[in-house]
């Protein structure tokens, strides 16, 4: 049995104790959160592994790929903070970076002096083609007993529930305005 496997049996356990003590308790949703964060967590690991030694950080190189997939190699800033999952301050962050790497440049854009245009240089081209191979290799050993339909209902899932926060949120925004208003 290897850590993560231990991890999980632990997770399990420890929520059936859980559930003992508080009998509302979602277990199953509660499990499958808990086996969310523990999988992001070891493939950010798997990720950093891979990207520390150039000096870049989960951030740094999201933004660095997302860049790179862009027509041109090119983007504002702000049209990356989506695609990299990065808020505005943090882009502004992980710009410098890369700009200190020569990983991209920042120059003002021709067409609004106000904006900034983003641009994935040589060697950031060449970064992510020697990256993204060797990142690739681990993760398709992690898939290669599930079949393709499988994966894609895996996906199928994850995006359904991705789906529901902002339904889920709005609720409880709304449910939060009510007993704010009430409590005065």
């Amino acid at each position: 049995m290897d850590i993560v496997e231990r991890q999980i049996e632990l997770i399990e356990a420890s929520l059936g104790r859980l559930g003992a003590r508080l009998p509302d308790l979602p277990i199953n949703e509660v499990v499958a959160l808990r086996l969310i964060f523990l999988l992001a967590h070891e493939f950010s690991a798997m990720l950093e592994h891979h990207i520390r030694p150039y000096g870049l950080g989960e951030g740094e190189f999201r933004v660095l790929s997302a860049l790179f997939s862009q027509p041109g190699g090119t983007a504002h800033p702000g049209d990356l903070c989506a695609r990299a999952s990065q808020s505005p301050a943090n882009m502004s962050r992980i710009s410098d970076a890369l700009v200190r790497l020569d990983l991209i440049t920042r120059d003002a854009s021709a067409e609004d002096r106000r904006r900034m245009v983003l641009r994935i240089t040589a060697n950031g081209e060449a970064l992510v083609r020697r990256l993204l191979p060797q990142i690739f290799a681990p993760l398709r050993e992690l898939y290669r007993n599930h079949s393709e339909g499988e994966q894609r209902q895996l996906i199928d899932l994850l995006k359904r529930l991705a789906g529901r926060f902002g339904q889920v949120t709005a609720s409880a925004d709304a449910d939060s305005a009510v007993d704010a208003g009430t409590a005065i």
